[in-house]
């Protein structure tokens, strides 16, 4: 088993590989396709396959809940739930549990995708307590495309920086333009008499365009943030926290096939 943790923003996805077994997935496989396609849902870019794994299908949670808690308490970074000493932070103490209502999402054409989102809590009528994490059970291999990325920020976010990252262009160019009108002018004006005024507005506008270009040195920075692209693999396990931003990007090898629920995870 092997956990592997992105950072990305303020919040961390686990991604959990080899911690479900063949038979489980055998299982898993077999139960989707004799699950209907839902069609009175509002229609995506998915077909859907929705299950409540309750009574005979509690194994799924069963699973679930087992390998993540093996994969924390396995883990040594300082980041995981589970860290450090063993003997100090036992997996017991952490609140593992998988909602059961459930559902399959398949993407079986190219350029099937999401765009930037974030996910709703959702509240477990069993103990009360909200939901704190999405969590994917890759279905299907994916070479190429479809990748589910968590992002550094959220969609709004990127729109305002790149819409000020826009307008401090234009102004650049504007400076950079008032500049080249001024040395042309001196050039013009080689043999006749000078007060130094031209020479005041292009130090003036040098400083201007320097503010300017800092912002934008700054501002392609925040831009350059790191995102954690997962890719869909079968078996592997994918999960954080609602409120971080993600996507999925659009799919190249299909299908890309994965079992979507709620997690609560979080120290008693």
């Amino acid at each position: 088993m092997e956990l592997i943790l992105g950072n990305v923003g303020d919040h961390t996805g686990y991604v959990l590989d080899n911690a479900l077994s063949s038979d489980y997935m055998s299982k898993l496989q077999n139960l989707r396709t004799s699950l209907p396609i839902d069609k009175e849902k509002k229609k995506t870019a998915a077909a859907r396959r929705f299950l409540c794994a309750e009574d005979e299908l509690e194994w799924i949670r069963v699973g679930l809940v087992a390998a993540i808690r093996k994969g924390l308490s396995e883990s040594s970074d300082e980041e995981s739930f589970c860290c450090g000493d063993s003997n100090d932070h036992d997996s017991e103490e952490i609140i593992i549990r998988v909602l059961p209502w459930m559902r399959f999402l398949e993407y079986t054409t190219p350029n099937g995708s999401l765009g930037p989102h974030t996910d709703a809590l959702i509240r477990c009528k069993e103990t009360d307590i909200w939901s704190t994490h999405t969590l994917l059970v890759f279905c299907s291999d994916c070479e190429m495309g479809g990748e589910t990325t968590l992002l550094p920020e959220d969609a709004k976010t990127t729109r305002l920086r790149k819409k000020k990252l826009q307008k401090a262009n234009d102004a650049a160019a504007e400076v950079r333009l008032a500049m080249a009108r001024i040395n042309t002018a001196c050039d013009g004006q080689q043999n006749s008499a000078d007060d130094g005024s031209n020479e005041k507005k292009l130090a003036r506008l040098q400083t201007t365009l320097q503010t300017i270009e800092e912002n934008i040195a700054t501002m392609n920075k925040e831009a350059a943030k790191p995102c954690f692209p997962v890719k869909p693999k079968c078996g592997r396990i994918l999960f954080f926290p609602h409120e971080c931003p993600h996507e999925g990007r659009p799919t190249v090898s299909v299908p890309k096939i994965f079992l979507r629920a709620e997690l609560i995870l979080k120290r008693k």
